[in-house]
């Protein structure tokens, strides 16, 4: 625990903090209105041929496409005339082919899953003409990179629009709501192996591979919607639970030529198949392959030519292998792929054969994300915390040479997206207290041209209580410290004792603790600051940022360490005795945060007062098993890891105040999950606080209903914290 010193630091700490206080901040004007939001850059794309950008605008309900030079100057701009049943949309997701002389745009977009939505979407040129891709709405529309034709999915099934004639063709027949899909993913793919579109062109352009979900043998999950009804309708999906079938996934390629199907056996065994890739030269494709426990993946190209199946690559795991954040084929057909097999997640650069030429990152960083490779000059672009795990910065690296540079200046979060010839990128900065700050940027020069400054809501937001970056020690070596952030109020007296609530995720490879603008969420900690909370948030061992030892430390153990590293903060802030009420420590978590929220609150009475365990997971028998599996195995391999910390049965314990939050439209953690726990604490007599939400999804959506949970929220602290 913290001696003496650390105490003493504590209270400087807080002595530092500003005088003054302003109290500008409300629920309704962070949740009802527009006056907190950050602008940001949609529909901005990088042009093909040109050294440019496009973007997709609307001016009284009629879209227009303009088009920009790398210095942000507006060169022409594209008229589009929607057909009379589609004015005054709103259009967005747009997509320009790679001539830069065809574009997609969207309108009525229609929700599925998290990641998911159709819509009804319409092509045309430059004359500003528009045509429907298809009747009915499509998924994932997609040009073929001759410009050509346009593959998208509807109803289940593959297709593709020729262009020159606009002939619709039906590439798959068998496709049928919870039974099979074609070029998309299932929930479970969606969700946890973040797969949407799944579904490839070649080069050439005249071969489409793409995946084959059977779920027919995948029980259903049955969501009621009440709405205003006198009967409630029901959501029907299929949602593959712990030890359950998952769906049935292959591979098949589409010759446009023949225009036949044709699927591919690997004679590999496998449980999932999280990416297809096509080679540089189209010849052969690349199917990832993943089994059960998620400890062995596989790359195995299979070659069109001479219908021969290889293996390029293997990757093992004494716990789990993660899906890289990239496969990227050379035009030599090399690749490049990002491993966690020392121990941090780094680039690796293999042979068309699969054999290793060099690995390309080391140390104690972790590369988060890739964004493409400069051939002609050897150069490659990604993004990674080196130097500061709780920020990110862009590199460029020359992956024969090795020779690494930093491009990013400043501290914080950055993002780039890159033009097709890397002579310049679309930069996104933003820190604790910046908005998102857009730009474009050349790529040898200092030249940088706005694109969205946010100056007006910086302004705004001056005067309200800062984020301020911490380390927990937990131990004698500072190399153990927990990273965190504390917001409190700007006005702190010493003839009073503060309240601290601990905002939690805590699930595994999350990071919550990082430099970035993160609006409303944070918004509303602001608020509590200025309402008299001291609020924190710390990264337990599980997350991110700091390693795959850091990281898979909880594996077959969900809820021990992390529960064990939160009761430890809670005690570390209730040593700050001349400021915070140790008998007033409360912890706010949603999904994984509300399994560690209600956990922790049943765990460590003795320190935490009030608990708000919102869409919490009860019982990992519930959830679905390709996240669970991952992680805790299944319940007759791992008996005690799914009992040992479960909120059903660790209930019994609760003391203090607890608030349970939940949507009866979850598809993710189903309302279930709450109906469990209720039970247990009913069963055991004890006494809570619960708020639902009719017909409401895991996240909350729209301002009203924001609104209403946040408020409830606070009501809640207010009286029980």
């Amino acid at each position: 625990m913290p001696n003496v010193h650390t105490k003493t630091i504590a209270i400087l700490f807080i002595l530092c903090s500003s005088l003054r206080s302003f109290g500008q901040l409300t629920l309704e004007n962070i949740f009802l209105t527009n006056k907190y939001s950050a602008k940001r850059a949609d529909d901005i794309l990088f042009l093909h041929q040109q050294a440019g950008i496009a973007r997709l605008t609307s001016t009284l309900g009629m879209p227009a496409i303009s088009l920009y030079n790398s210095k942000n100057e507006k060169t022409q701009e594209w008229n589009l005339t929607p057909p009379p049943s589609q004015m005054k949309k709103e259009w967005s997701n747009l997509t320009i082919s790679n001539s830069d002389n065809l574009f997609l745009v969207g309108s009525d977009f229609e929700r599925l899953y998290r990641y998911s939505f159709s819509c009804n979407y319409y092509f045309g040129d430059k004359s500003g003409a528009m045509k429907a891709l298809s009747d009915g709405k499509q998924l994932y529309p997609s040009f073929s990179p001759d410009d050509r034709r346009i593959a998208f999915v509807k109803n289940n099934n593959l297709f593709y629009k020729d262009i020159a004639s606009n002939t619709e063709i039906q590439i798959t027949k068998d496709g049928e709501w919870n039974k099979i899909i074609n070029g998309k993913s299932d929930w479970a793919y969606e969700e946890e192996l973040k797969l949407t579109r799944a579904y490839e062109w070649n080069s050439q352009s005249d071969r489409i591979a793409y995946l084959k979900f059977d779920e027919s043998e995948v029980k259903g999950y049955q969501i009621p919607l009440y709405y205003d009804m006198q009967y409630p309708n029901y959501f029907n999906y299929k949602y593959p639970k712990v030890g359950e079938e998952n769906s049935k996934v292959s591979v098949w390629i589409y010759d446009l030529k023949s225009k036949k199907n044709k699927a591919i056996i690997f004679p590999y065994s496998y449980e999932y198949i999280p990416r297809i890739y096509w080679n540089a030269s189209g010849d052969e494709i690349v199917a990832m392959l993943l089994n059960r426990h998620q400890d062995s993946l596989q790359l195995v190209g299979y070659n069109i030519k001479t219908k021969k199946t290889r293996l390029l690559y293997v990757e093992t795991d004494k716990a789990y292998v993660e899906v890289p954040v990239t496969v990227k084929f050379l035009t030599d057909n090399s690749f490049i792929i990002t491993s966690e097999k020392d121990g941090f997640n780094h680039l690796y650069h293999y042979d068309k054969d699969g054999k290793l030429l060099k690995q390309l990152t080391t140390g104690n960083f972790e590369v988060k994300a890739f964004y493409g490779a400069d051939e002609k000059n050897k150069l490659i672009y990604f993004q990674s915390n080196e130097g500061n795990s709780i920020e990110t910065a862009i590199f460029s690296l020359n992956y024969e040479n090795l020779e690494k540079k930093r491009i990013s200046v400043q501290n914080g979060s950055n993002k780039a997206i890159f033009s097709n010839d890397f002579s310049f990128y679309l930069h996104t900065f933003s820190d604790s207290k910046t908005p998102p700050q857009i730009s474009l940027q050349q790529i040898h020069s200092d030249a940088k041209f706005p694109i969205e400054s946010n100056a007006q809501l910086q302004d705004v937001l001056s005067g309200i209580p800062q984020k301020k970056f911490i380390q927990i020690p937990v131990d004698d070596n500072p190399l153990h410290s927990l990273n965190g952030w504390i917001i409190q109020p700007d006005t702190l007296s010493i003839l009073r004792k503060y309240p601290v609530l601990l905002y939690v995720y805590g699930g595994p490879g999350d990071q919550e603790v990082l430099n970035e603008w993160t609006q409303t969420r944070d918004l509303f900690f602001n608020f509590l600051a200025e309402q008299g909370y001291i609020v924190a948030c710390v990264d337990n061992r599980g997350t991110g940022g700091r390693g795959s030892e850091f990281k898979k430390c909880t594996f077959l153990n969900l809820g021990k360490l992390e529960t064990e590293d939160q009761n430890r903060v809670a005690q570390y802030f209730a040593s700050w005795e001349y400021y915070i009420d140790e008998n007033r420590i409360g912890i706010y978590g949603w999904s994984y945060g509300g399994f560690l929220a209600a956990n922790c609150l049943f765990e460590g009475n003795d320190v935490f007062k009030t608990a708000v365990a919102a869409a919490p997971v009860s019982n990992w028998n519930l959830y679905n098993n390709i996240y669970t599996e991952r992680y805790m195995r299944t319940p007759q391999e791992n008996p005690k890891g799914y009992n040992n910390y479960n909120p059903n049965v660790l209930s019994k314990n609760l003391k203090g105040n607890l608030l349970l939050i939940h949507g009866t439209a979850d598809d993710n953690v189903h309302f279930q999950h709450s109906i469990q726990l209720i039970n247990a604490l009913n069963a055991a007599n004890k006494t809570y606080q619960l708020y639902i939400f009719p017909d409401a999804e895991h996240g909350t959506t729209g301002k009203k209903m924001r609104y209403d949970l946040y408020h409830k929220i606070y009501l809640f602290l207010k009286e029980k914290l």
